[in-house]
């Protein structure tokens, strides 16, 4: 297998991640963990097609395994942690899946804020939800959950292998992309939806920035703020610290781009709530007059989010300190991202964290790339 870099093109990301959402949802109509054989087979033979159906798939990569490159094969991994992850959640939820997503599409019906100012999260699970059924619709909330965090997580994973692409070294991008999983299993919260999809359209702006797509990270990023504009406006900081980095100044494109993204960022949410005049702010405490209660509550509950970045932490302290690349693109976006999420947000919502801890991801991976490396050439040198 070819164990080079390459750097995926944004065709090859986005056919993955539209062909293993459209098998999931196939799996899902198919039902082929529910089926039952007909005429006189019993029980012990359902059992064992249903095994020899599940092996199918690594009975393929086993034969095309020669075939499989280092970034086909990244994508690969991509797609089968954001299955384990999406799982994970539901056996987690469980009797709560259907809350989940009765959570997220009653957004379409009321005037909350957090539904008006990320609208598209609700219209998507409700299409899933049309399509596929859940417990109230003809079908099976277990296997709908799953397809929609499975969109969310799978998304989530490639973008985190895409930048892995850009900034880090291969055994760095594995060891990153397998951090951040490790991170996605802490995320899940009752009652939301896509534990680890903040920190997929944080790392996909960050992708498509640092590989100079600027207009695919304009039209992305508009997508983005009908979901999480908060991530749109912190990512756009990596221009001028990568910019700061190379010690020189944004050229004009960069320039263009920084202050587009920074204006659609403010002005989506806006709009958004100008359509709606009964918008209900309860759940903002800033608009009650009320400036520290979550500042409060996030600085008593501050020992959750140092706890999740702690082994992160102390291998970035203790490892030989240099500015690189990579913290002048994911550090400045990650700490202004904690800041908005600090003075409005909550700590106890482990999703929220996940940009932040991710871009701590990225710099532990590169440290200990580093490290692994230069043991590496030792023993060789011995």
């Amino acid at each position: 297998m070819d164990t080079t870099t390459r750097k995926p093109s944004l065709s090859y990301l986005f056919a993955f991640w539209i062909i293993s959402n459209v098998l999931v949802v196939l799996w899902v109509f198919g039902e082929i963990s529910d089926v039952h054989l007909p005429g006189s087979l019993g029980r012990a033979e359902g059992v064992a097609f249903y095994i020899l159906t599940a092996l199918v798939p690594f009975l393929l990569l086993f034969w095309l395994r020669r075939l499989i490159d280092f970034t086909t094969l990244g994508l690969l991994v991509c797609c089968c942690l954001a299955l384990s992850a999406a799982s994970h959640e539901a056996n987690l939820l469980r009797e709560s899946m259907q809350i989940s997503l009765d959570h997220e599409r009653s957004f379409l019906h009321t005037e909350f804020v957090e539904g008006i100012i990320r609208p598209l999260i609700s219209i998507i699970v409700d299409a899933y939800v049309r399509i596929l059924g859940d417990d109230h619709h003809h079908g099976q909330t277990s296997f709908t959950h799953i397809a929609i965090n499975y969109m969310f997580d799978s998304a989530s994973f490639i973008a985190v292998f895409a930048l892995g692409t850009r900034l880090l070294t291969a055994i760095s991008t594995w060891l990153c992309l397998f951090i951040v999983a490790f991170i996605a299993q802490t995320a899940p919260m009752m009652g939301r939806m896509g534990n680890v999809f903040l920190s997929g359209g944080f790392f996909w702006q960050l992708f498509l920035l640092s590989s100079k797509r600027y207009i695919a990270a304009i039209t992305c990023g508009i997508v983005i703020c009908f979901m999480r504009t908060d991530v749109v406006f912190a990512t756009t900081f990596a221009i001028p610290s990568t910019a700061l980095f190379e010690r020189r100044w944004p050229t004009q494109a960069e320039w263009w781009t920084f202050f587009s993204l920074i204006g659609i960022s403010l002005l989506i949410p806006e709009v958004l709530i100008a359509l709606h005049p009964n918008a209900n702010f309860a759940s903002f405490l800033i608009t009650h007059g009320d400036y520290f209660g979550k500042i409060i509550g996030n600085l008593v509950t501050l020992k959750l989010a140092v706890a999740l970045a702690c082994p992160m932490l102390a291998v970035i302290i203790v490892s030989k300190w240099q500015l690189s690349r990579t913290v002048a693109v994911v550090i400045p976006p990650a700490l202004i991202y904690l800041g908005i999420v600090f003075l409005i947000a909550d700590f106890t919502e482990t999703r929220l964290l996940g940009p932040t801890l991710g871009a701590f991801a990225f710099v532990c991976s590169e440290r200990l790339g580093a490290l692994l490396q230069a043991s590496e050439r030792f023993d060789v040198g011995r």
